[in-house]
């Protein structure tokens, strides 16, 4: 499997420390602080997408940043549907009911990780009662870096500039 992360150049190297980020210290949206996690995507445009959410501009993203392209054996992972999710589950600060149920199925011998949406779009869209809809949408890989399967995962390359220098150009 191919997965996709925004990494900071200066932690090209270092991206299996998970414990030293501010996902694992702190908690993020799918995981309560301390639980082990590793944010990923399932194709290359969500992690272009995700990493909007940390860069003022794309000029900031290509200057600090690159796309790490990911391989990983196949994994167990929970989808999760839109019925699953508290109606908050895109707020911040974090919603803490979205992060204990994040952190129950990243600790679960049964799963590896689980697809969610990226907060970053149209809620509504998200919620989409139409599966097509939501597989577009639905491309957050968020893993448990302790599981087997994820331990295995290898960075094949990375990439630069993250964005066209079109990007946001009106000319």
């Amino acid at each position: 499997m191919i997965l996709f992360r925004a990494l900071h150049k200066r932690y090209v190297e270092k991206w299996q420390e998970y414990e030293k980020g501010s996902s694992y210290k702190l908690g993020a949206r799918w995981n309560e602080p301390e639980t082990p996690v590793l944010y990923m995507s399932s194709n290359v445009q969500n992690a272009m997408l995700e990493l909007a959410n940390y860069c003022t501009s794309p000029n900031v993203a290509n200057t600090l940043f690159v796309i790490g392209v990911f391989e990983v054996p196949t994994l167990r992972l929970k989808e999760v549907q839109p019925e699953e999710m508290n109606p908050l589950w895109a707020q911040f600060p974090f919603n803490v009911s979205t992060q204990q149920f994040g952190s129950k199925i990243l600790l679960d011998a049964r799963y590896d990780g689980l697809i969610v949406p990226s907060s970053t779009i149209n809620n509504a869209l998200a919620m989409s009662e139409h599966n097509e809809v939501r597989k577009s949408i639905f491309a957050n890989i968020v893993l448990n870096p302790k599981k087997e399967s994820v331990s295995k995962m290898a960075l094949l390359e990375t990439f630069n500039p993250v964005y066209s220098n079109r990007m946001f150009n009106s000319n």
